[in-house]
């Protein structure tokens, strides 16, 4: 008897035990794809931290994208990096280490991609019912925590049973050696109603292909009724030109953040119809190659996507923008709160006001309203300067008035001011008084 036969040779063992670890998915998905995790998870923080915020609230499913995009970009590193690091660094703790913990995380990082792209479309939505001024808006935007909720159970339900279709194997013949245990498909994967009809069919249609359709279909729509909208100008007629900036600049964001989406998972769109086509044709020859330099550029693209989100938000809306600037610009000094300026006809007075100034002696009211500032900023409203004079001639025994008499006309246009406004170089500012307490509100 051959002895060679009984006893193979360890260099064969070796071989056909051994890992094989290529350049091209060590730089593409461990070493880009790793440093693009941690932007992302850096610029989640800061989105979420910004509109999370109580000004922002409708932004709320961006609010929560942003915070499930974080936790994406968290498991980007232990799941999708890791397995091939552990082939590069050829270390058996680490590849064991890795299979046991990789079966639930990826469970939740499809999970969290899943919602994720569910808050996309429910983004999409009420931006256009927004654009379409459709009138069920209230109605959404009082359902938006439930319809969250909904979103992240069916995703739930159709990506958490990953967890149960993958199990872990010994391979005997690479005892001691760093691929003794792998990860293999569990028997329920070859069921037709579990493999073919919901794991094939049902989480492909319903997590790549109806969305992918689904937000093509809602940005183009936008896209379209908001031209219409510009050159007939019917959805901003009655709107100030503030609000009409926020709108537009909010339906912009939301089609770059749609176009983003699209365009990061074109590619698994292709690969899932390959798998329907051809699936045997994917695991072998030249076409395994192909097929998996496809599955790693689609993840690096996806958290690719996620890291630029904060770019996206930046240069496309300026009220995200301007509540980011003091959070990353740490040297600019906080914003100076500015007055209010209140100009009003005595005739267009509230009421109220009115009524206010009656408390008020003839002459003192001749003088309020003949009186005229420099200053043309203030802080409160009509009533709240009229509300203030009155306290402050109850304190003093006598009104300190300032500037030159103007017409008595009673539809004369006045201020009303509570506080000063100096900038540096106005002489007001130069002079060291402490009389503020004796000044009455100054109005014209």
């Amino acid at each position: 008897m051959n002895l060679t036969e009984i006893n193979p040779d360890p260099i064969e063992i070796n071989e056909a035990c051994a890992v094989e670890s290529l350049d091209r998915r060590w730089y593409l998905v461990a070493v880009c794809g790793t440093s693009l995790s941690v932007l992302s998870i850096v610029s989640n923080m800061l989105i979420s931290k910004v509109l999370l915020s109580s000004k922002h609230n409708h932004f709320y499913f961006l609010a929560l994208l942003a915070l499930s995009d974080c936790f994406l970009s968290l498991n980007y590193g232990p799941v999708i990096a890791m397995d091939i690091i552990k082939d590069r660094l050829q270390l058996r703790w680490l590849s064991n280490l890795y299979i046991q913990y990789v079966g639930p995380l990826l469970a939740l990082s499809q999970t969290s991609m899943t919602f994720s792209c569910y808050l996309i479309i429910l983004a999409t939505i009420e931006r256009y019912l927004i654009t379409l001024r459709a009138k069920c808006l209230g109605t959404f935007r009082q359902c938006r925590g439930l319809s969250a909720l909904c979103m992240f159970v069916l995703a739930l339900l159709l990506r958490a049973p990953i967890i149960f279709e993958m199990q872990i194997e010994q391979n005997p013949e690479c005892i001691g050696e760093i691929s003794e245990y792998y990860l293999n498909l569990s028997p329920i994967v070859n069921t037709f109603w579990y493999g073919t009809v919901y794991r094939f069919y049902i989480r492909n249609i319903m997590t790549v292909l109806v969305p992918f359709a689904l937000l093509a279909i809602l940005n183009y729509k936008i896209v379209k009724i908001l031209r219409t909208q510009q050159r007939s100008a019917q959805m901003f007629r009655f709107l100030s030109s503030d609000h009409k900036t926020k709108i537009r600049s909010a339906t912009i964001l939301m089609v770059c953040i749609v176009f983003s989406y699209l365009l990061a998972n074109i590619l698994n769109v292709g690969i899932t119809l390959w798998e329907y086509v051809a699936f045997q044709s994917t695991q072998t020859g030249s076409a395994y190659a192909f097929y998996e330099t496809c599955t790693d550029v689609t993840s690096v693209l996806y958290i690719l996507v996620c890291a630029t989100r904060l770019l996206v938000y930046y240069l496309f809306n300026q009220e995200i923008r301007e509540a980011i600037k003091p959070l990353v610009c740490h040297s600019a000094s906080a914003p100076r709160k500015d007055y209010v300026t209140v100009t009003r006809s005595l005739n267009s007075m509230p009421l109220a006001v009115v009524g206010a100034l009656s408390f008020l002696s003839q002459s003192q009211t001749d003088v309020v309203r003949n009186h005229q500032i420099d200053s043309s900023r203030q802080i409160g409203t009509e009533i709240d300067a009229v509300a203030i004079a009155i306290a402050r001639r109850l304190l003093s025994s006598e009104l300190v008035f300032h500037g030159h008499g103007a017409s008595k006309n009673e539809s004369d246009s006045f201020v009303i001011s509570n506080h000063h406004v100096c900038t540096s170089g106005d002489d007001e500012c130069n002079d060291d008084t402490d009389d503020d307490d004796d000044d009455v509100p100054h109005m014209v």
